[in-house]
């Protein structure tokens, strides 16, 4: 058995050439915590995939289906080839629901967040006679180990085969992926690699949302209105129930390759009085590690006796203290009189001077764990949290926490008699902050996450809360850490909160909001009076503050010297980097041939070509001398440093949502940049548009100014999404239909498609419903890589802004995919997918062997000649590592034929990803007659249910023209 932790220096070189592999999910996966109970695979087209250029295998065990290819653009070809037959069983009435129809019962809920992912996180794989290598992201022992044991199993080989290669992660530092992502990763990996006999990579994705772990405890049926009744002792502790096997799922390539005998890869580690038991007769494959299953469990048992002491009128330190034993007593003991907690104090709740309610809270746990030999031991930790409540806004702060920890780590020279060593933290910022993490809320929408920082800030060092790392020991209620140290922190605190209101709070993190309903307070923004004045104050301000804005003389801003950009943080410019990566900024900011950001780019409108500005630090020609506040303002209001109204054709409607940092940080960035002198066109425009103080009008009308403000009843990541959708990605710009006087029309035409340099830009705001919808895994695949086997290859104004995508990490595009799919759909209510489609590979739609349409003779002439030798399914070449299929794309399925005709005129010199190549443009070998006979054939054999176009070249004789003019 080799388990490897290895520097970056140290570690063994990964294989000189690797393939890429990719899994298929089924519909449902389940399992009992014994055999996998979900869909069932039937068939696939394994022979065609097989066949298809790059692909070096399709893979079939049991009910496991995956490809290995050469790279991975061909992979993702290939899997959505493979139209896999799925049977999903009926399901079962889930537990949640039992138990509602047997038993009333109190529950508490652990909300698992997903983990950061790291684009470059790869897992490869080399199984090769009998021994197995696999090379993986940065993990810690207990990772590794679990890893370890659930690759045996897969593979069937003895522990002893396999090699298992990490980089050292630094001590207590949180892992950069979750451990079920990364189990399910290597699995994959491993499997494939076992069936070519060659090193195989597959990409470490992150988990989908999952539910939350669930763990009811039932109250006496005789009694349903008795909240709790909790026994007297330990020894008759009370059962949790649990939704699903308490224990850490198998990966899911063991769970279909063997379902008949899938048992758990690790068990919840914590040891206590009470039990838990899993009554659900299957379970959807929970995303929860051993970390959220010791975390849940603590806080519910925890809590529980909290609980049973108030019931019983006993202090609940002492309750607490009584059942414990040997070296948890005697830290609790510690803990308790370090925090000035004497047992025989009456502990009563209080009033601050402020109205606050104070209150604390004491929570123990107890682990068994791994040393850094392998060798087992038991762990204590005990916190005391104190908690202060605003009851107005249901607000909770930590105001101060004392936490001991016991590893029984003796020294040498202590005799097994004396006091464990207790590792001390009182008021420590990291601690307190990682504390505050439990209390619900949001993550920032303006972190830029890439790279994300995965070790802890050391407490010498840091005493800033707000620069914490998100992937500190609690993130969003998900404890990073082997270890015990802060797994009593959630019951802690909700034992303090109890204390202080008398409401208990039974959900991880803690909803504020809840609280203050709890407490009958007044909800947020209500009225506590009468203010009858009060609308007249706030109308004035609004006035005075459109009067501004209507102003049409706009003072210039005194130039300066610079801002010395040394002053910047690599970490900010970085950040600033992905900001003007997400902005697109250097597409519009640079002509074809021209310098990077220098500006001359001409921009089509229907009012002129309005040609955009240098935004190197160039002194004279860029921008080289403007101040902060010269550059904010024109990203906020449209105001050039000059005072010259900007028109808004540079989206400063979009950035204004960006934040104060974010505006920072994009500043120090493009002020860090190469200089470049060079003088952009002027933009002339025809009267009356020439106007430039008439925009002042235009703004007031149509221009907000105020930065994005979070949706409190969404989610982080939604609000991430719609953070980079509204601000700094801009696609209402593109994707929004304009009034008369081009501004982005809103409300129920938001993202309802426009148009963008003669293309159409379709609507955002219906992805999820229609004839062919997006899925999460299918729109996020596309933002990815630039291309959807089930929709097409981004081509015309879209594929820069996949290049900018590009850069930014995983959690970001995922979190725009999360918003984009949530909007307010217009049109017709979404059409079920079929049973045997799922996002990773949908059916392939089948087209028969070209016939011959009567009124379409010549375009399939055309086509045959031009076009079949690359899109024709079944014949032909795959060449540029896809063979994209017509009836899949979404241009043959569109109201107007406009972007059908762009991409025939063409082609796509610049394409989303290298790895999808070119195509060629046909406007020279084509006139307009033969291309709209092509466009004709097209629609009516690859979207024949669709209506047929107009039968003239009106439209294709205006894009050549706009296109030669341009």
């Amino acid at each position: 058995m080799s388990l490897s932790l290895h520097s970056n220096a140290a570690a063994p070189a990964l294989p000189a050439e690797l393939l890429h592999g990719l899994a298929l999910r089924p519909p449902q996966a389940r399992w009992n915590g014994l055999r996998y109970q979900g869909s069932e695979l039937l068939g696939a087209d394994l022979a065609a995939v097989r066949a298809m250029t790059g692909v070096v295998a399709a893979v079939q065990r049991q009910h496991f289906l995956g490809v290995v290819a050469a790279t991975p653009v061909y992979a993702l070809q290939a899997a959505s080839s493979l139209a896999p037959v799925w049977q999903t069983p009926g399901t079962a009435m889930p537990l949640a629901a039992q138990a509602a129809s047997s038993e009333p019962s109190s529950q508490y809920v652990w909300q698992m967040a997903r983990a950061p992912l790291h684009d470059a996180n790869q897992v490869v794989a080399w199984c090769l006679d009998d021994q197995a290598s696999v090379w993986l992201p940065r993990c810690g022992a207990q990772t590794l180990r679990t890893l370890r044991r659930e690759l045996a199993a897969l593979l069937q080989l003895p522990e002893t085969a396999l090699q298992l290669i990490s980089p050292a992660i630094a001590e207590g530092a949180a892992e950069p992926q979750h451990l079920l992502d990364l189990l399910d990763a290597a699995a994959d990996a491993a499997l494939l690699s076992q069936a070519v006999a060659r090193p195989v990579s597959v990409a470490c994705q992150t988990g989908s949302a999952q539910a939350p772990l669930v763990l009811r405890v039932p109250a006496p049926a005789a009694s349903p209105s008795t909240e709790l009744q909790l026994p007297a002792t330990a020894a008759s502790a009370a059962t949790l129930l649990s939704d699903a096997p308490w224990a850490v799922r198998p990966s899911l390539a063991r769970l279909l390759s063997q379902p008949e005998l899938a048992r758990a890869s690790a068990q919840a580690s914590v040891r206590d009085a009470g039990e838990v038991q899993a009554r659900k007769t299957f379970a959807d494959t929970q995303h929860a590690g051993v970390q959220d299953l010791n975390a849940a469990q603590v806080f519910a048992q925890e809590s529980l006796w909290h609980e049973q002491a108030l019931a019983q009128g006993q202090d609940p330190l002492a309750y607490r203290m009584e059942h414990l034993q040997g070296r948890a007593q005697d830290l609790a003991r510690q803990v308790a009189e370090r925090a000035q907690w004497p047992q025989a104090e009456q502990d009563t709740q209080a009033t601050g001077t402020d109205g606050r309610l104070h209150g604390r809270g004491f929570a123990t746990a107890q682990l068994q764990t791994l040393d850094a030999s392998g060798a087992e031991r038991m762990v204590w930790s005990a916190w005391v949290a104190e908690v202060a409540v605003h009851p107005q806004t249901g607000a909770i702060e930590v105001t101060r926490v004392v936490a001991g920890h016991d590893s029984q780590q003796l020294h040498a020279a202590q005799g097994a008699s004396l006091r464990p060593e207790i590792q001390w933290q009182e008021q420590d910022p990291q601690l307190l902050a990682n504390a505050r993490r439990l209390l619900g809320t949001a993550a920032a929408f303006d972190d830029w996450n890439s790279p994300q920082p995965t070790g802890l800030v050391p407490r010498a060092q840091s005493t800033d809360l707000a620069a914490l790392p998100e992937g500190s020991l609690i993130a969003r209620g998900r404890l990073d850490l082997d270890g015990v140290e802060t797994l009593p922190a959630a019951a802690a605190i909700a034992n303090a909160i109890a204390h202080a209101t008398g409401v208990r709070l039974r959900e991880v993190p803690f909803d504020a909001e809840h609280l203050r309903r709890s407490l009958g307070a007044p909800a947020a923004g209500a009225a506590p009076g009468k203010r009858p004045w009060g609308w007249l104050a706030a109308g004035a301000v609004g006035v005075a503050g459109m009067a501004a804005m209507a102003w049409p003389l706009k003072p210039a801003l005194p130039l300066t010297a610079g801002p010395d950009v040394a002053l910047y943080s690599a970490q900010a410019l970085e950040r600033g980097r992905l900001i003007a990566a997400a902005g697109d900024c250097v597409v519009c900011h640079t002509a074809p041939g021209g310098a990077a950001n220098a500006g001359g780019f001409g921009l089509e409108t229907p009012f002129g070509t309005i040609y955009s500005t240098n935004i190197t630090p160039d002194n004279e020609t860029g921008i080289g001398r403007w101040s902060f506040a010269a550059f904010e303002r024109a990203m906020r209001q449209g105001i050039h440093q000059d005072g010259r109204q900007l028109y808004p054709a540079f989206p400063y409607t979009a950035f204004a949502k960006l934040s104060d940092g974010d505006m920072q940080a994009l500043y120090g960035y493009l002020m860090a940049q190469a200089p470049v002198k060079a003088q952009a066109p002027q933009t002339q425009l025809a009267f009356p548009y020439n106007l430039r103080p008439a925009m002042a009008g235009w703004n007031a009308l149509f221009h907000d100014a105020t930065p994005f403000k979070p949706d409190p009843a969404r989610t982080p990541e939604w609000n991430r999404g719609a953070y980079l959708v509204e601000g700094a990605g801009h696609c209402a710009a593109c994707h929004s239909p304009r009034n008369a006087l081009g501004a982005e029309k809103s409300g129920i035409h938001y993202l309802g498609g426009g148009e963008a340099e003669g293309w159409k830009a379709p609507a955002l705001n219906q992805l999820a419903e229609g004839k062919r919808p997006w899925t999460r895994d299918t729109l996020y695949q596309y933002l990815r890589t630039g291309f959807s086997p089930q929709h097409g290859v981004a081509a015309g104004p879209m594929a820069p802004v996949i290049h900018g995508l590009a850069e930014l990490p995983d959690s970001d595009l995922r979190a725009i995919t999360t918003y984009l799919l949530e909007l307010p759909a217009t049109g017709a209510q979404p059409t079920a997918q079929p049973a045997t489609q799922t996002a990773a590979a949908p059916l392939a739609v089948a087209t028969p062997a070209a016939p011959v349409y009567g009124q379409h003779v010549n375009g399939e002439r055309i086509y045959q000649n031009a076009c079949a030798v690359c899109h024709e399914a079944g014949s032909g070449p795959t060449l540029f590592g896809v063979k994209p299929l017509l009836a899949l794309n979404t241009n043959l399925h569109a109201a107007t034929p406009d972007n059908l005709v762009q991409v025939i005129l063409h082609g796509i010199q610049a394409p989303a990803n290298e790895a999808l190549g070119h195509m060629p443009g046909f406007k020279d070998s084509l006139d307009d007659a033969q291309i709209l006979d092509l466009t004709r054939y097209l629609r009516a054999r690859f979207a024949p249910e669709e209506k047929a176009w107009p039968h003239d070249t009106t439209a294709i004789s205006k894009l050549r023209a706009a296109a030669a003019a341009h």
